[in-house]
């Protein structure tokens, strides 16, 4: 017992750490990252309705469509052209070449003299005046598919890199972190081949910063070839001269990859884009302001937690309105943040704001609910279901009394002294509970509560604690449906050969003093004043005036149903001032008659 009252008492503080393990299991498991990784995306998008100018932009020559239509042997037997482009580099001076297309493995001398020479002598043109970076593949084993060996030793060993990425779990391309990718464990990447080429070296770690640059426009390779076979050096000059250019393929449905924005400005909606345009972002990264840093452990750790303080308190509206501004301020600062160059992930933060405010909610409902099952169970027997249903809805409390208006209705049984005497203990309690079932069902019905039972009698009253729109009228029909009942219960007690039972009602309206009366011990929902007395006192007239329902002049004129009640007129009352009365034989038990 002792136990289980220290771990409700401690239960909050039982519920808050349960909510803060349970975000750290969320954060360490990255449970969130989907969603992470799709509001990222969203971060970077709204980023580029304005993004960041850049002075010296990479240039991307595209060999597309167009140009296969052009040229019409085998990308292998391309030498010719790869030459020719070559040697146009050679004559604009870029910073830095970088091929997203993989050069000859062998010699093709075979098919005419002078055939790989005419690569060679491109090659050749830019060795020492142009940076070149040429790119390696790998096979379906793994293992790197050779160059010919003339080709890598004209460019220099230290040119060749693998056009790889690192792709996330959704297969989107966002992060530059080799030791999490193991494709790039072989050696460097095509983007951090040319930043290095532009002494821009370092141990590349974090994430592409896709908020940097317009959207691409390309070259087409044969432009270029154009160019050069016309000597317009001045062209070639102000397109590429001291600028990074990539050279790769751009085709609607080869080596193409999604991305998490639109960075073709050629096809302005389509995320799902040329290889080349990745490298081509990263070395925007690279040669500007790097990586967006990620942000340390140990800080994501504490900036995840830290909103577990969401558990507390109880005003549910306030912490709503709180949860909704802190989730918002966690996605503008984690924006803001990305836009300086630095990553917060804001979801995980915001999951544990919310992960505590729904679960405090779920822990006070369910709290509610088994105090509520508690009080339902401790004083659903004593009190009115009226009464009940205002006790758990917090509108009625302990001390707190007030005056209001209510029609009582008091009913007892006639001649029920001479019959308990003449009747054992055990009949006598079988009749008054199967008699008091029927009558508490009749008055609930119709919206009453019982008040008290009294030995025989019982009280009950109409309009509180939950307002009425025509308490007299209910009362009324209460007292009609108790009679109804009653004839039925006397059908079977005759049938038993028991003595039918016969009752007599009194109504009367006016205010009452309503609230819990006793001791802390013992209390219970009451009415008192005058109002109630009076009632008391007219179901004792019912005998004298001969109707089982005696109802004052103020009940009869509220319902308005004159024709149907009788008029008694001015009647002295025993403990009471006259009253104007009236009394009610209804019809209907006329006819069951």
């Amino acid at each position: 017992m002792k136990l289980t009252q220290k771990l409700r008492r401690y239960s909050r503080l039982i519920g808050f750490l349960a909510v803060l393990a349970l975000g750290l299991a969320l954060h360490m498991n990255r449970a969130w990252a989907p969603l992470e990784l799709f509001v990222l995306d969203r971060q970077f998008n709204l980023l580029r309705e304005h993004p960041q100018p850049l002075a010296n932009d990479v240039v991307v020559v595209g060999i597309d469509e167009a140009t296969f239509k052009q040229i019409r042997e085998p990308f292998a037997l391309w030498h010719p052209h790869l030459g020719k482009f070559f040697q146009a580099m050679a004559g604009a001076r870029p910073s830095v070449v970088g091929m997203d297309v993989v050069l000859p493995d062998r010699s093709y001398q075979f098919l005419a003299p002078g055939y790989d020479q005419s690569l060679l002598q491109g090659l050749i043109a830019m060795r020492g005046t142009v940076p070149l970076v040429l790119s390696q593949s790998l096979d379906d084993q793994g293992n790197i598919r050779p160059i010919f060996s003339p080709y890598v030793a004209v460019a220099g060993a230290d040119a060749m890199a693998f056009p790889l990425v690192c792709l996330d779990r959704d297969g989107v391309p966002r992060r530059l972190d080799g030791n999490e990718c193991a494709n790039q464990s072989r050696g460097k990447t095509l983007s951090e081949g040319m930043s290095a080429k532009l002494g821009v070296r370092h141990a590349w770690s974090g994430m592409i910063d896709y908020s940097l640059g317009a959207a691409f426009q390309y070259i087409p390779f044969t432009q270029v070839l154009n160019w050069q076979e016309q000597g317009d050096t001045a062209q070639l000059a102000r397109v590429f001269q001291n600028k990074p250019v990539l050279l790769g393929v751009i085709l609607p449905f080869s080596d193409r990859l999604q991305l998490p924005v639109p960075l073709a400005a050629w096809e302005p909606e389509n995320r799902r884009l040329p290889g080349v345009l990745i490298h081509a972002q990263t070395l925007r990264s690279m040669l500007n302001r790097g990586a967006i840093a990620t942000t340390q452990p140990g800080l994501l750790l504490v900036f995840a937690l830290l909103p577990a303080v969401f558990w507390w308190g109880r005003s549910a509206w306030p912490k709503g309105a709180a949860l909704v501004a802190f989730s918002l301020g966690v996605l503008a600062l984690s924006t803001l943040r990305l836009w300086q160059g630095q990553y917060l992930p804001p979801v995980d933060a915001m999951g544990m704001a919310w992960v505590a405010f729904v679960g405090r909610t779920a822990f006070d409902s369910l709290r509610q609910f088994r105090e509520k099952r508690f009080l339902k169970q401790a004083f659903g027997g004593h009190v009115s279901p009226v009464v009940m249903n205002e006790i758990l809805a917090g509108n009625v409390q302990l001390g707190a009394g007030k005056r209001q208006r209510v029609c009582v209705l008091f009913a007892d049984i006639r001649g029920f002294t001479a019959r308990s005497e003449q009747t054992s203990p055990e009949a006598i309690i079988e009749l008054l509970n199967g008699y008091f079932a029927q009558m508490t069902e009749a008055i609930h019905k119709h919206g009453g509560v019982v008040d008290k039972f009294i030995g025989d009698g019982l009280m009950a009253f109409f309009g509180a604690p939950q307002p009425l729109e025509h308490p007299e009228r209910k009362a009324l029909e209460a007292a009609q449906e108790m009679l109804l009942r009653l004839h039925r219960f006397n059908q079977t007690l005759i049938e038993q050969g028991v003595e039918p039972v016969a009752i007599g009602i009194g109504i009367h309206t006016g205010e009452a003093i309503l609230g819990y009366i006793g001791s802390e011990a013992r209390h219970e929902y009451t009415a008192i004043g005058d109002t109630v007395n009076a009632a008391s006192r007219l179901e004792g007239m019912t005998k004298t005036l001969g109707y089982p329902v005696i109802c004052s002049s103020v009940v009869a004129d509220t319902v308005k149903a004159s024709a149907e009640l009788a008029d008694l007129g001015e009647q002295s009352i025993r403990g009471h001032a006259s009253m104007h009365l009236f009394g009610w034989r209804p019809a209907i038990l006329d006819k069951l008659k």
